[in-house]
């Protein structure tokens, strides 16, 4: 009976209550003494809860609160916890942070939000690093026991928006913006604090579209700076930074194809692991003992990335995910190699009945490798229908692992292709830097090409293929409709681009920063009106054969919502089938709870109504 219901449960589709259901865990961290385990909670009444990894006897401990900030009321939960020393607690609450005792009560309040311990090396210390204000401009090291502070002085040149620290807590590098009121481009520039002087000095002025180098850490024994980056090389990796000499040195960490993507302990200089970030993540120790557990675990728990943090020689959290698996924390005794399940991110997802994310690659027209992560249907092999989920950015890229929208559709029958087309980021410099002045040309060409192939190898059925994505992703799906009209029988444009050139002039909160609209003008790489009505679906709606959904956020900054507005009535003019949802009070990513169930209930239909009658019953799109 049991291997009857286990089959049964692997053939079910996942419910739409259960994919929009946040997770009943968000964080977990364990102490340095390792005797308590503090998670972040939403079951419930929700809050922060420790669990005492002797007993494993667990108490809520604070479950959040109504107050006033500024002229404002909210509520204040803890979104985050991490550990200042054994016996306090650092609190993020969103808009504050705060020192809480293991029973929950207030000791002393930190600042806007904490970025780390002041003393990487010292366990036990009390000392923080926090900013200040909401804007985080201000830096600031606190003694969490006493509240005593000290505000870390920086350059008078503008706005910070990188910091580095020693492993005193001293800030001794600050990457700095600044734009005059009349200047349309940013200006930045990297400073150094030698311990030898005390005063600030200027390294160098580079522009944001630069392929510079960024501060990550210093350490004064050596008076040498540690950076991340790519320069001379395809990849990111950490280098020394000579300060007097002014030019990049010895190579710490790097990956010849992969980007290095977390570094533990880097305030001190000794980091003990780096992580690589390529189609999976992969986590390499340097500290022999941390590399045996990892080990260890990675064999206990396969197909996992399994996340270790505590005492190599006492007690570890384990934090272990997977494609198919929203993740779970494990307590393990490194001493007895026993591990036990402490917590379940979201334990009415059951492993079994998702889909596992492949990773594939294909060539594009002119021959450049594209990789992509695919998602398939269980059950008979042969052509299925298909979604093409084309991701944001578009320098961003997508993740291996858990996906509620992608086994969502991939439980119902469908599969789901997520190229990482040139300009996504995390593949190096060069197919990244492929992508500028791409849109709806060779960007575009790059998803047509991975939709062909999946064809030519039999995966999807030609007669049955979306295209749907958010942001620039919509954009591409909008484009697709209109350039390869053969390819799709209906798209999905959540918070689209329609007008490129609107993109430069309208009232986003891209255009009201300097240097974020001086990057996104790069990555366009041309300006002229005219050819950027070229690739701009609102310009040529008339050519939309297929059926469209346009789902918008009524208050999104991002993209405002005139973009799906204008492209309606373009639609609408030529006569063209869409259906349009209004989130109402959401911005551009879906955050209300409402939202996501009304927007992943009306995809699903839109889905099931355009591809998801059989083979022998779809025609062909026009």
């Amino acid at each position: 009976m049991c291997a009857v219901g286990a089959a049964r449960a692997a053939d079910e589709p996942l419910s739409l209550s259960m994919a929009v259901m946040p997770p009943r865990v968000l964080q977990a961290a364990i102490s340095p003494d390792g005797r308590y385990v503090a998670a972040i909670a939403t079951e419930g009444v929700g809050g922060l809860t420790l669990i005492d990894t002797e007993s494993l006897k667990r108490r809520r401990v604070d479950s959040g609160r109504w107050a006033n900030y500024g002229s404002s009321r909210y509520y204040k939960e803890p979104r985050q916890v991490r550990w200042i020393n054994s016996e306090l607690m650092a609190i993020d609450y969103g808009l504050e942070a705060e020192a809480r005792d293991l029973d929950g009560k207030l000791v002393r309040r930190l600042g806007a939000a904490v970025i780390g311990k002041a003393l990487a090396n010292e366990p036990e210390s009390p000392l923080v690093l926090v900013f200040e204000d909401e804007d985080h401009e201000e830096v600031a090291r606190v003694d969490a026991r006493t509240g005593r502070r000290q505000r870390l002085s920086v350059p008078m040149s503008g706005k910070p928006t990188r910091w580095a620290f020693d492993e005193q807590g001293e800030l001794r590098a600050v990457t700095m913006s600044s734009a005059g009121f009349w200047a349309d481009t940013a200006q930045l520039s990297h400073w150094y604090r030698s311990p030898l002087t005390e005063r600030w000095e200027k390294l160098l002025d580079f522009k944001v579209t630069d392929d510079t180098w960024r501060p990550l850490a210093a350490e004064t024994a050596d008076n040498r700076l540690i950076v991340l980056s790519r320069q001379g090389r395809e990849t990111y990796a950490v280098f020394a930074y000579d300060p007097v000499q002014g030019k990049l040195g010895e190579m710490l960490a790097g990956h010849p194809t992969e980007d290095l993507y977390v570094l533990d302990e880097l305030q001190s200089g000794q980091y003990e692991s780096v992580v690589t970030h390529g189609m999976k993540p992969q986590r390499h120790w340097f500290n022999g003992r941390w590399a045996g557990l990892q080990k260890a675990v990675d064999e206990a728990m396969p197909g996992h990335v399994n996340q270790l943090s505590g005492d190599p020689q006492g007690r570890v959290l384990v934090f272990s995910y997977a494609d198919v698996d929203p993740g779970r924390w494990f307590l393990l005794d490194s001493r007895t190699m026993g591990m036990r399940l402490l917590l379940e991110a979201a334990p009415q997802i059951q492993p079994a009945q998702m889909r596992p994310m492949e990773v594939i690659r294909y060539a594009a027209p002119d021959g450049l490798s594209i990789p992509a992560y695919l998602t398939r249907p269980a059950g008979a092999a042969g052509p299925r229908p298909m979604v093409v989920v084309v991701h944001g950015g578009p320098a961003a890229r997508d993740h291996w692992g858990w996906n509620a929208e992608v086994q969502l559709l991939a439980t119902r029958g469908y599969v789901v292709f997520q190229p990482q087309f040139r300009g996504s980021a995390g593949f190096g410099k060069s197919f990244e830097q492929a992508g500028n002045g791409q849109w709806g040309l060779a960007m575009q060409d790059d998803i047509s090409a991975g939709v062909e192939h999946l064809i030519s190898q039999g995966i999807a059925d030609p007669r049955r293929i979306c295209i749907y994505g958010a942001s620039y992703g919509g954009y591409a799906a909008l484009w697709g409709l209109i350039k390869t009209p053969q390819l799709y029988r209906c798209a999905v444009t959540l918070s689209g681009v329609s007008d490129i050139g609107e993109r430069l002039t309208d009232w986003s909160d891209t255009n009201a920063d300097k240097a974020s609209r001086e990057l996104m003008r790069f990555h366009l790489g041309v300006q002229d009106p005219a050819r950027l009505d070229q690739v701009s679906p609102l310009k040529h709606a008339q050519r939309i054969q297929a059926p469209l959904l346009i789902a918008h956020g009524d208050r999104d900054r991002r993209v405002p919502v005139g973009h799906s507005q204008r492209m309606m009535k373009a639609l609408d003019l030529h006569k063209k089938p869409y259906e349009w949802l209004e989130l109402e009070n959401e911005g551009h990513s879906i955050r209300l709870l409402r939202n996501l169930y009304k927007f992943d209930a009306a995809l699903i239909r839109f889905l099931d109504t355009h591809i998801g009658t059989p083979p022998a019953a779809a025609s062909a799109p026009p």
